[in-house]
């Protein structure tokens, strides 16, 4: 059992990681979804993906001797997001 009192962390006792409702969460600006602090930007997953899809097909079409690792590093999102989209059948490298 805890005794209820604060633990002193050096280090952590300056960050308010909980308020009144519970962890503290940020919300993505296009669909209100609660989203980690630890998430960058405003957007959810599923946001960002329907926001970036479009841009990144066509910097693959103008560009097309590029791989999944500059188009990760291009538009700064995850690979496996890209991955997902080529498995789907959405994006097509040139073979």
């Amino acid at each position: 059992m805890t005794s209820g009192k604060k633990k002193n962390i050096p280090g952590l006792n300056s960050v308010n990681m909980f308020d009144d409702q519970g962890p503290a969460v940020k919300t993505c600006k296009t669909c209100g979804r609660r989203i980690p602090l630890s998430m960058s930007g405003d957007l959810c997953r599923d946001c960002l993906k329907r926001e970036l899809f479009p841009k990144v097909k066509d910097f693959i079409n103008e560009n097309p001797d590029v791989n999944e690792m500059v188009v990760s590093a291009q538009f700064g999102l995850d690979r496996s997001i890209v991955h997902e989209w080529i498995r789907e059948g959405r994006l097509e490298y040139r073979k």
